[in-house]
């Protein structure tokens, strides 16, 4: 199979940052998925200043190991802080409007965890009070810049496919298993549906440049298994005439055989790749000579959760909106919470309201 790099499609090689290296964050939150963060913002020289924690001896462990100046017991306490120049949520989806008004009020950026919550009309206002105020408000989908995504995502952007007409991605993973006793994701009743697939809703809308006009899901179960909610989905997105999109998301295995994979078709090629692995392959009419192997380094790119974050700053420092908005971010979650909608009702048809067109 013919290969070829980043460089001679004229890919874009790094990620969007900011210019200035010295950005001072404040943190809400250090549970697990804290410490990809922290790590993430070290990496790159942004300075965690301060963090809020309910849970002191977690807070004392995340101080003594990353060297937080400041701990809070307090989001308040902590928005109100001189030094933090940028807010960082991390909690899971119960604690959001209070921070975003807080930050509101305050006049300070905001960025947080996906999903942007659990309640379509909260996160409409939360979007609204942010307007209001002039903050600028985003979630952290991490997932667009997984290397092979991030690459793939420009071989769409530049049409090297063509118009996408179907996008599908199919994982299989163990986390009923390694996760059985997590004190949130096992026992919420929507960790596949809305938890989880707000990553990949927000991929497929990413892939097809469309918003989904309806879907269609269904979830199940295996005898015996963790959780309390169903860890099987397969759902169907209808994204307008010409293009719709699957997603097919196990997490019951009881094997090693785990498995991602993305696949997107248009009208002029296709393109193969792996979420989380360095495999990309692609035909394009545009390019003679059929198939080909992307080749990248990986290693060459900033951590995952470096993207959201950096192009965050970095619209700050230019004054244009984030890629990932709170307010783009409100397609992802009708998709989403429809989907969890159709799975109760059995796995109808259901119609996404408020979508723009």
């Amino acid at each position: 199979m013919n290969t070829c790099t980043p460089q001679e499609l004229g890919l874009q090689t790094q990620f969007t940052l900011p210019k200035r290296p010295d950005w001072r964050i404040g943190v809400i939150g250090l549970g697990g998925i804290s410490r990809a963060h922290l790590a993430a913002y070290r990496s790159m020289g942004w300075q965690v200043v301060a963090a809020a924690e309910i849970d002191l001896d977690r807070a004392r462990r995340a101080q003594q190991q990353w060297g937080i100046h400041r701990i809070y017991d307090r989001y308040e306490d902590l928005i109100a802080d001189p030094q933090v120049e940028v807010i960082s949520l991390l909690t899971h989806p119960t604690l959001r409007e209070p921070v975003v008004q807080a930050a509101a009020q305050a006049g300070k950026p905001l960025q947080t965890e996906k999903p942007l919550g659990d309640d379509l009309p909260l996160c409409e206002r939360m979007v609204r009070m942010a307007q209001e105020s002039g903050i600028p408000f985003a979630v952290s989908q991490n997932y667009r810049w997984h290397p092979a995504v991030f690459f793939a995502r420009q071989i769409i952007e530049r049409g090297l496919i063509g118009t996408p007409y179907f996008a599908s991605i199919e994982i299989h993973g163990t986390q009923d298993v390694e996760l059985a006793d997590h004190d949130f994701y096992a026992v919420c009743d929507d960790f596949l549906t809305v938890q989880w697939n707000t990553h990949l809703a927000d991929l497929l809308r990413c892939f097809v440049g469309r918003d989904a006009r309806r879907v269609l899901a269904r979830t199940g179960r295996m005898n015996g298994q963790n959780f309390r909610s169903d860890n099987l989905l397969i759902s169907i997105a209808d994204y307008g005439e010409g293009c719709s999109g699957h997603i097919l998301h196990n997490e019951l295995l009881r094997s090693e055989m785990q498995r991602n994979e993305c696949r997107v078709e248009g009208d002029r090629g296709s393109l193969i790749f792996s979420v989380w692995g360095t495999e990309l392959i692609f035909d394009s009419q545009e390019i003679p000579g059929g198939a080909r192997r992307l080749e990248f380094d990986a290693g060459a790119l900033p951590n995952t959760f470096c993207g959201p974050m950096g192009d965050f700053l970095a619209s700050i420092e230019t004054g244009r909106e984030p890629t990932i908005s709170a307010r783009r971010n409100l397609a992802t979650l009708r998709q989403v919470l429809a989907e969890h909608r159709s799975a109760q009702a059995g796995g109808v048809w259901v119609e996404i309201e408020g979508q723009e067109r």
